[in-house]
């Protein structure tokens, strides 16, 4: 019948059925006071019920009402400061001594009365049609529900009725149209629900059109209700009283962050759903219970965990005792920008309550032993640091939080974490509860001991309480946390998409199928050894993955794509990440897309690499750190990788889990995935953003029947089909019996001697072990020793993971287990000899890429069944063996017929090209790609007109495609360059450059560094800044030029022809270095007048060394300069800008000069540099945007020069003047502004100093001029070090007088008093640069808006 309703009814009956709730009244628009934000009645009937209101009245108030009128001033008043409502309702406020309180919350302590009374006194009320509004194009608007809690406003909601064609997005149409977002009433309500009869959709902050709603619903479809709506859930659930206020103590959060304003964050339902539930369980069932929930990638499990944890360790039995006495949170460390420390660090409301021991010493034990920190967050590594100290808090109850639950808690880890929370005397009483029987009478305690041991691992501990998150269990997660093979919670893939909460990674899914063929370099002989087939195969497919030419051509493919098509998504902001298969691979991969986005798109668009630990590759050896530059690790990748210019990131096992980037867009993937491994990896794509329509991904090796088969386990709900059964291990345990390797006896002996605890009997285990690994299994042939291996390993590993689930005790199989992890490590293991020869006799020939298939991928849901794992008995076959030919025949067989000459890669001329003499000369001399471009081309064309027939296709397709033919050239000259430089110069490694220069120069400059001047270490620092910095396009092709010759130079073996090209780059290039430099100082080009000698007039501009002309022997420390400064200008006015023709001996030597001088340059301009609002760091110069006068220039720089413009006549840039910047954004200029300040010693030095700051920011708007108070406290918080003392209230208020109380402009010396004229000039200088400084800093904050 409620289809037949209209808005009007559904929003009576809404209300009707809220009024007769517990708690719950209905008011009228006409109750709230819209300007005092209050229903007054119901606020005083609230207060009324406090036994401190009487006492207040009676202490300093007229009347009642004289004392409620105050009340609700103090709460305005708060509010306009910046406090939230949720702040006054959970904490009230004091008012003259007494606490006043908003609201009530349920005891945690069952046993007080009198906050039980209180908190039944609250007072709902539920109000139709509620204006909100005096003010701005919604005045006079009405809600349709407004939800009070005494008297205060929470909750607005807007309803529609489907049957009148008005649905949830109507709803939310209205919040970010017609109800304005800074309006008072709804800028201070918790949250905003949009509603109708089936949906609902929510907010915590309205922001006009860019306003975000998120869903919140029981399921994508809300079940029908009989005799009611389907979203009934909403008033007969979420919205009754015990349930707001619970929300408002436990789940509504106010999260203020580094930058931007405050926010609340409110559970969306599954989250609600699944906290409470497991609450309820804990409540009902106790501790020793396991929680597996299920809920998608990117559903807010971080939250969630949060969320739980705090209510967990408030959790108050019945005797008001804490039900766990610690909440420990165990996070994988692979796992990057998980960030679950900062999510569940916002939360804290109490300090110390969190303690994050994630890195830094071993200090688990320390956290635990301490007290007081109820929730631990650590890893799992971490309890291994931990087992000897934490017998100390052992006895206690725990609640164990496990995030990605299906990677993070491996069997032995789990396995410690209990034993290290487990009481001794607990482990007792359970080994007497199962009872034991022992073989013999001698081994009743050692098998008390084991019998403990194996109860500790398993996971029905009655004192310990798990709680699995993860998006993919794996069967054996079901196992050790689910319920009967099911999730306690689950939030299912397919309803994250449908309700629009996360994006379908599989609806823009693109697969190519790559095709090549292997050809002998040489005439294989008829008896051509054999090779072992699956080794030969598997090396003979890498070869062909790490081609230069498959590398280069995949790259390219990707870097295209991105560039066409993916990089204007989300309005210029979208990103790519490559998914490789190996960490080889991917430092491959990021070469050549960098290569790629230099050489075709100006190498403006960056990307990074991640991959765990140190990769050799050609004798050059590679971190991420080495790669991305200094500190761009690990989670530092994730951070870097925010910078607008960080387009792609390759990673090769690393950020394929846990790793939340909202701008992710598309995906590259060249590696096999499969199961988990699959759906974690795609899932990166899934996190929405506003800017974020679709996903694409790009799949050069899986098949969409793969990725569906993946992904349809996970689709739904899924579940565990079947059990383990702990009595396998029986069976496991009797495989390795029945070979006889040893005896009983050796068991017990090993073990006994393991767990005597003396060392010296100890040490007798690895001749007892080696001795029966030699007698036993040595003589047997290798194929068998494998498969003993493979047992043995079985038994090791299924016996950590059905330990858990025994409902019984066997100290047997603990013993043999322990024998076992020992004799393990004694069998023989024949490392496999690839035959790396293969890689010496084959080529790759041809190779295609072509796309296979195209579209959505469409999954059923019907839910996974995992099942657990066989039990079969592990077998062996023989190894197959065959000849090259052969193997190249069956790696070929599946594209024969599909390639043709047009596939070829040239392989024969590439090699003829290379050992062109002409050809590499102009390598060699490092030209111009457009003139190596030119030659190549020319080259090529005379060689392939020697062998026309052959390569006929190839070149009619060359002639007949322009586009392709360029795209060919710059490919081969791509491969050229690669070639003749592999081997011949090391990676280029500005760290380890900058070593090697220090090393080199150090004696050189010994007499001017820390004389005067700058240390080398820094000089070098800023040369190599400078070189990272775009000025002007004439200028920044030194960026390149010149580390790539100083590398050779320093870093290379170079031949003397290699010496003379340097010298002849280096040396004319000089006084461009020099032109940049003073570019980057004066904010303009340099101009020389008419008739003047360029080199001349560049140099006069830097005085120290046009000095060095003059010098003539006077500063004995210049002596060395003066000589090189005097040949450097003598081999440039006699060469013309070229490099002299030097004897071999003295080229080296001429090098060092010049070297010598570029730094000279940049040690003689460093302060002027800083002084011109430049700062230098690894990444380049950086200086606020400007634009400078000559039209030419592309680029745009402000240097001090620029500081006195009227910024109107300039170019129009992005305009947000201090003015309407928020608090924070004012505060956070102040304080980089001050920083700055303190950089320019002496420039603020002295206590004098504080009123300049504080002048100039007020004159700035930054303050307000006279808060003096306002000023102090914020300086005070911005925990500023090496400041000048003395700062305070009174002293601003002193200061602020006379000359300074007027306009900076107006500041003069006339009528003194009290202070020295010398003292008022520094001041007011003080105070002009300050200006400057916050100038350009608001620039900065413009450019970065």
């Amino acid at each position: 019948m409620f289809e037949l309703l209209n808005e009007t009814l559904f929003e009576k009956h809404m209300a009707e059925y809220l009024a007769g709730s517990k708690m719950y009244n209905q008011r009228t628009p006409k109750d709230f006071n819209i300007q005092k934000l209050v229903d007054s009645d119901m606020l005083l009937q609230f207060l009324r019920e406090q036994p401190i209101w009487q006492k207040l009245i009676n202490q300093g108030f007229a009347d009642e009402q004289d004392a409620l009128n105050i009340v609700i001033e103090t709460i305005n008043t708060k509010i306009n400061r910046g406090e939230s409502l949720l702040s006054l309702l959970k904490n009230g406020f004091m008012l003259q001594g007494r606490r006043i309180r908003l609201a009530a919350f349920k005891p945690e302590m069952t046993l007080d009365d009198d906050a039980d009374h209180l908190y039944q006194k609250n007072i709902f009320s539920v109000v139709r049609q509620m204006k909100y509004s005096t003010l701005g194009f919604d005045k006079e608007n009405e809600l349709d529900l407004c939800i009070l809690l005494n008297g205060l406003p929470i909750i607005t909601l807007e309803l529609k009725n489907e049957a009148t064609g008005q649905t949830v997005v109507n709803a939310m149409h209205q919040y970010q149209t017609n109800r304005h977002p800074q309006n008072r009433m709804l800028r201070t309500c918790l949250v905003h629900f949009a509603m109708d009869n089936n949906r609902v959709m929510m907010t915590t902050k309205l922001a006009g059109n860019n306003t975000q709603f998120l869903p919140f619903n029981k399921e994508t479809v809300n079940p029908q209700v009989e005799g009611d709506y389907p979203t009934c859930y909403m008033w007969k659930e979420v919205l009754q009283a015990d349930s707001l206020l619970n929300l408002i103590q436990h789940f509504i959060k106010r999260i203020t962050p580094k930058k931007g304003e405050p926010f609340y964050i409110f559970p969306r339902y599954h989250q609600l759903r699944c906290v409470r539930n497991i609450i309820s369980d804990v409540r009902e069932k106790g501790v020793g219970q396991t929680y597996l929930v299920q809920h998608s990638a990117g559903s807010g499990k971080t939250k969630s965990m949060s969320w739980l944890a705090f209510q967990l360790a408030n959790l108050q039995n019945a005797d008001n005792t804490p039900v766990f006495d610690s909440v420990i949170m165990i996070t994988d460390r692979i796992v990057l920008d998980r960030n679950i420390a900062d999510e569940i660090k916002g939360m804290e409301e109490v300090a110390g309550t969190v303690k994050d021991i994630r890195k830094g010493s071993r200090n688990l034990a320390k956290a635990l032993a301490e007290g007081g920190h109820r929730i631990i967050i650590s890893t799992e590594q971490k309890f291994s640091f931990a087992l000897p100290k934490l017998k100390e808090a052992a006895g206690s109850h725990f609640a164990v939080i496990i995030d990605e639950a299906h990677t993070a808690f491996g069997k032995q880890a789990s396995h410690d974490v209990r034993q290290v929370l487990t009481d001794k005397s607990e482990l007792r009483e359970t080994v007497e509860e199962f009872g034991i029987e022992s073989r013999e009478a001698e081994n009743n305690m050692q098998d008390q001991m084991l019998a403990e041991l194996q109860a500790a691992r398993s996971i029905n501990s009655g004192h310990i309480s798990y709680f699995a998150f993860t998006a993919t269990p794996k069967s054996q997660t079901f196992a050790l946390y689910g319920r009967n093979g099911k999730a306690f919670d689950t939030y299912s893939m397919k309803q994250a998409i449908e309700e629009g909460f996360i994006l379908d990674v599989l609806k823009n899914y693109t697969t190519f199928q790559t095709m090549f063929e292997l050809v002998s370099k040489v005439d294989l002989p008829e008896d051509t050894p054999e090779y072992e087939k699956q080794n030969a195969l598997r090396l003979m497919m890498q070869y062909v993955n790490q081609h230069p030419y498959v590398i280069n051509y995949k790259a390219n493919m990707m870097v295209d794509y991105f560039m066409q098509h993916s990089a204007q998504k989300m309005k210029g902001q979208a990103k790519a990440i490559v998914v490789t298969s190996s960490r080889a691979n991917a430092i491959l991969f990021h070469q050549a897309i960098t290569r790629r986005l230099k050489e075709k798109y100006n190498g403006e668009v960056k990307a990074l690499v991640a991959f765990s630990g140190e990769v050799e590759i050609n004798g050059n050896k590679y971190t991420e750190e080495k790669i991305n530059g200094f500190g761009i690790k690990d989670n530092g990748i994730a951070v870097e990788f925010k910078q607008p210019n960080q387009r792609f990131l390759v990673v090769a096992d690393k950020f394929q889990t846990g790793f939340d980037q909202p701008l992710l867009h598309t995906m590259f993937v060249d590696r096999k995935l499969g199961g988990v491994q699959c759906i974690q990896t795609l899932s990166r794509l899934n996190r929405c953003h506003p800017d974020k329509q679709d996903t694409l991904i790009i799949d050069f090796v899986n098949k969409h029947e793969d990725i569906k088969a993946a992904f349809e386990d996970y689709y739904d709900a899924t579940w565990l089909q079947g059990n383990y059964n702990p009595s396998n291990i029986y069976e496991y345990k009797n495989d390795i019996e029945r070979r006889k390797l040893f005896t009983q006896s050796d068991v017990d002996k090993v073990v006994t001697l393991l767990l005597c605890g003396d060392e010296q009997q100890i040490v007798g285990i690895p001749s007892i072990l080696g001795q029966l690994v030699n007698e036993y299994v040595k003589p047997l042939p290798e194929e068998e020793q494998e498969l003993i291996r493979k047992e043995v390993n079985r038994y090791i590993r299924q016996y950590g993971l059905l330990a858990q689930l025994m409902k019984f005790l066997d100290p047997d199989l603990e013993r043999f287990y322990m024998f076992c992890k020992l004799y393990y490590k004694y069998l023989p293991y024949t490392k496999e000899t690839l035959p790396l020869d293969i890689l010496e006799k084959i080529d790759l020939d041809k190779y295609r890429i072509q796309l296979a298939e195209q579209g959505c991928i469409t999954l059923e849901g019907e839910g996974g069944k995992l099942t657990p794992p066989s039990t079969a008995s592990i077998s062996g076959g023989e190894k197959e063996f065959d000849n090259l030919d052969h193997l190249i025949h069956m790696i070929n067989e599946p594209y024969e017929g599909f390639l043709n000459e047009n596939d070829q890669i040239i392989l024969e001329l590439l090699r003829q090209l290379r050992n062109d003499p002409n050809v590499k000369q102009a390598f060699s001399a490092e030209n111009s790609h457009s003139s190596l471009l030119k030659m190549v081309e020319k080259e090529f064309n005379k060689k392939v007109a020697t062998q026309l027939g052959k390569y006929i296709n190839l070149k009619k397709l060359l002639n007949s495609n322009q586009a392709f033919n360029e795209e060919f050239l710059n490919m081969l000259v791509t491969f050229l360059g690669q070639s003749f430089h592999t081997g011949k110069v090391l990676e280029y490694n500005e760290e380890l450059l900058k070593d090697v220069m220090f090393e080199k120069l150090e004696d050189t400059f010994s007499e001017l560094c820390g004389h005067g001047y700058r240390e080398l270490e820094e000089v070098l620092d800023c040369l190599f800044a400078i070189l990272k910095t775009h000025t002007v396009k004439n200028l920044d092709g030194l960026n390149t030029m010149i580390p790539n010759q100083l590398n050779k130079f320093y870093r290379g073996e170079n031949e003397p022809v290699d010496l003379k090209v340097i010298f002849g780059a280096l040396l004319p290039k000089y006084e461009a270095f020099l032109r940049k430099l003073y570019y980057l100082k004066e904010g303009e080009l340099f101009v020389s007048t008419k008739g003047t000698d360029g080199w001349v007039a560049i140099v006069k501009t830097f005085h120290e060394i046009d000095n060095l002309y003059y010098n003539h022997g006077k500063n004995p420390k210049l002596n060395t300069f003066e000589t090189y400064y005097k040949c450097i200008s003598k081999w440039r006015n006699e060469n013309v800008h070229l490099a002299p023709e030097l004897p071999d001996a003295e080229v080296a030597p001429a090098i060092h000069m010049v070297v010598s001088m570029y730094i000279y340059a940049v040690m003689v301009s460093i302060t002027d540099l800083e002084m011109a609002g430049c700062e230098l760091d690894n990444s380049g110069v950086t200086a606020p945007d400007v634009c400078p006068s000559t039209p030419i220039i592309p680029y745009k720089m402000t240097t001090m020069a620029d500081l006195g413009r009227d910024d109107s006549k300039d170019q129009k840039v992005a305009d947000h003047p201090i003015d309407k910047m928020n608090e924070a954004e004012k505060m956070d200029l102040l304080k980089r502004s001050i920083l700055k300040a303190q950089s320019y010693t002496p420039l603020f030095t002295k206590k004098r100093h504080w009123i300049s700051i504080y002048k100039m920011a007020a004159h700035k708007n930054i303050i307000i001029d006279g808060d003096y108070a306002h000023f102090v406290q914020r300086i005070g918080m911005m925990d500023l070090k090496n400041m000048p003392s003395g700062l305070s209230e009174n002293y601003l208020s002193r200061m602020n007088k006379g000359v300074f109380a007027d306009d900076l402009s107006e500041w003069t010396s006339i009528g003194l008093s009290g202070i020295k004229l010398s003292e008022f000039t520094d001041i007011k200088e003080t105070a002009e640069k300050f200006g400057k400084i916050i100038i350009r800093k608001s620039k900065c904050s413009r450019v970065s808006k």
